[in-house]
């Protein structure tokens, strides 16, 4: 390799490397993607015009043209509801075509004929193939999950836990055994590991439920990357190792921060030990004394049941004295969401997965700007694993062009929910689930949630009252004073309390 190549591949990584810093702001995120966007396609053209024989480029250029294409006509067609899906099916295909870079290598094809270390390009093309087909198969299920192709709930067969191992084991076999027992063909560990590979990441993706998807994503996104780095090895392609190690160690970091803040290992998922019952059941071998105990304690209870109830009946006869006094009093009105936003001076909005469903985000923007107008202050509250992505709420709220300085971390605005006047919760649930801190056993359990609870009025507009992707009830639904349940789609449920503030 030429000096000027080392030089273009240092300069291209730097340029992914800026491209991705300026992604973290949402005025310089449309020229970071730009940017890095042209790195890789100067990159592409690069490699072919070194490393590939005239006669081959029409073909790349074809398959170049042919590529462009379909992401242009991705990028017009998806909607911004779709994108969890459309990233994951992104970071399949990137695993997907490491895999195949591995499989032609690992088969000689491209190849020189004296190739040098071939122990460390089969090594390499087989752990291509290998991290590939899981990345490509995990992806695939995951975008499956998400646009609803698949039950998004999680799915757990029988043996589950064991043949995940068993695929796992029998892959990195495939993968090793050529080193130790140098074969006269690579075939069938090719197919070992390609078979192996694609069923743990099926085993794997298709126990993941909606509340472990942003992690799962986060975690194919790094797979992909380490796929294309180690695919580039197997080449000999610097500027493939060093882009897809940025996008691996980049992913890595980011799923780091999402497993932080759902207080959870990265191994729990992997394994699912996650998704835990939430009942319990007794041992059905129960001795005699203990039913004897049993009949004791339910004839005490009895008991203090009924003394309790003639004590309720004499408070209801001093309750019905007190009415009598009191009803000819004129009654005060009742508060309603409205009322209460209409008084409101400090607002606080938690989006959630079922605003990105109802694709309410402009709504939301509509109901900040009447409470704006009123002169309430307006702030919203972004839990780092809302939605089915990582910056799932970022990317729906900056579509409705609110202003990214309003926009809160869970740790910046956590301790504001107590001072607030109100908080208006848009489709979200697990997130600001109070029985995380207390419900041991659940699958939400010592995950950091909003503390919307702690605020004085909160108006809930989600869809029902059933529990989320983890399947906890939500105790804050039940709260007797300071909660509204406007319950419905959120399109028209904002559009309605709109009208009733003005």
């Amino acid at each position: 390799m030429s000096t000027f190549q080392i030089l273009l591949n240092g300069l291209l990584a730097i340029m992914v490397l800026a491209g991705i810093a300026m992604m973290s702001r949402v005025r310089t995120a449309v020229m970071g993607n730009l940017l890095s966007a042209l790195a890789l396609l100067v990159g592409v053209v690069a490699t072919v015009c070194y490393g590939l024989c005239i006669a081959a480029l029409p073909v790349v250029c074809i398959a170049i043209l042919v590529g462009a294409l379909i992401g242009g006509m991705m990028a017009r067609r998806v909607q911004m509801i779709q994108m969890p899906q459309t990233v994951a099916l992104f970071n399949g295909l990137g695993g997907g075509a490491s895999a195949l870079v591995g499989c032609l290598t690992a088969l000689g094809i491209g190849l020189p004929a004296n190739a040098p270390n071939p122990s460390f390009i089969n090594l390499t093309a087989l752990l291509a193939v290998g991290i590939g087909m899981i990345t490509l198969v995990g992806s695939l299920v995951a975008a499956g999950k998400l646009h609803r192709l698949l039950p998004q709930k999680p799915l757990i067969w029988r043996g589950h836990g064991s043949l995940t191992l068993l695929w796992l084991v029998l892959a990195i076999l495939g993968i090793v055994l050529p080193l130790v027992l140098p074969p006269s063909s690579l075939t069938p560990y090719l197919l070992m590991t390609l078979v192996a590979s694609s069923l743990f990441g099926l085993f794997f993706s298709i126990r993941v439920g909606g509340a472990d998807m942003p992690i799962t994503i986060s975690l194919l996104n790094s797979l992909s990357g380490v796929a294309g780095a180690i695919a580039g090895m197997a080449i000999s392609d610097v500027f493939l190792v060093s882009v897809g190690g940025i996008v691996g160690a980049s992913g890595l970091l980011l799923t780091q921060i999402m497993c932080r803040a759902m207080n959870r290992s990265l191994w729990s998922i992997l394994i699912g030990s996650t998704h835990k019952s939430l009942t319990s059941h007794p041992s059905s071998s129960t001795n005699d004394e203990h039913l004897i105990q049993r009949i004791m304690d339910l004839e005490k209870k009895i008991q203090e049941l009924e003394a309790l109830v003639r004590n309720l009946e004499d408070r209801v006869r001093v309750l019905n004295e007190q009415v009598a006094q009191v009803e000819q009093k004129p009654a005060e009105t009742t508060p309603t969401a409205a009322s209460v936003l209409s008084k409101a001076s400090d607002v606080i909005i938690v989006p959630g997965y079922g605003m990105a469903l109802a694709q309410a985000q402009h709504q939301v923007r509509q109901l900040a700007d009447c409470l704006e107008s009123r002169g309430a202050r307006v702030r919203y509250a972004i839990h780092p694993v809302a939605g089915r992505m990582p910056g799932h709420m970022n990317v729906l709220l900056a579509e409705a062009d609110v202003d990214y300085e309003k926009l809160f971390e869970m740790e910046a605005i956590n301790d504001q929910f107590a001072s607030c006047d109100a908080v208006v919760v848009i489709g979200a649930n697990d997130v600001l689930n109070p029985a995380a801190r207390e419900a041991e056993g659940t699958p939400i359990y010592g995950m950091p949630v909003l503390n919307v609870d702690q605020a004085p009025e909160v108006i809930i507009c989600n869809f029902d009252l059933k529990p989320g992707y983890a399947g906890v009830e939500n105790p804050l639904y039940t709260r007797e004073k300071g909660v509204f349940l406007e319950l419905g789609d959120a399109k028209e449920t904002l559009t309605r309390l709109i009208s009733e503030i003005k």
